[in-house]
């Protein structure tokens, strides 16, 4: 279960896709360009995850 949040009306939008045309069932706000989120955590789907390594170089 996806979950978007609209700037509009502040409401919290459902679906069980990620993708395709989202409007908003509150207001009718197009919510479509907005990045998804898991319903129960309220966490990014597919977010990259960056993985930072440590330098080796010594600093003089």
């Amino acid at each position: 279960m996806y979950r978007k949040n609209c700037h509009t009306c502040h409401r919290a939008s459902f679906s069980s896709a990620e993708y395709g045309k989202w409007l908003c069932p509150t207001c009718g706000e197009d919510l479509t360009s907005q990045k998804a989120h898991d319903a129960l955590t309220i966490e990014r789907i597919n977010t990259p995850q960056r993985n930072f390594k440590k330098s080796k170089t010594k600093l003089n």
